[in-house]
């Protein structure tokens, strides 16, 4: 499959550094998205505790209607410590979502 061939995906970028939640989409996608990361990476803390893990540096959030991811870089995994996500405006297994980046970059 070619990129041509590849449908965009309805995405909304975000940037996390210095616990706070930044993007181009606007104030309100901000404040959504930064409501559904605190809950998903507060679950994934409560995970890594329990397993001894330690705090995620990734994680996804599939609804009905969308899926949210966000990564950590490799400088850490507290709240100021720089990462990214997406909002993803509709529901796309992992693998899907992996098969049609890498297709998008091909």
């Amino acid at each position: 499959m070619s990129a041509t061939d590849v449908p965009p995906l309805p995405l909304q970028l975000f940037t996390l550094k210095d616990g706070l939640v930044a993007s181009d989409s606007g104030q309100e996608a901000v404040n959504n998205y930064a409501a559904d990361f605190q809950g998903l990476r507060h679950f994934g803390l409560k995970i890594g505790d329990c397993l001894d893990l330690g705090a995620p540096w990734t994680g996804t959030l599939q609804e009905e209607d969308f899926t949210l991811n966000f990564a950590y870089f490799d400088a850490g995994t507290e709240a100021q410590d720089p990462g990214a996500g997406a909002l993803i405006g509709e529901r796309i297994p992992m693998f899907e979502l992996l098969t049609r980046v890498n297709s998008m970059e091909a």
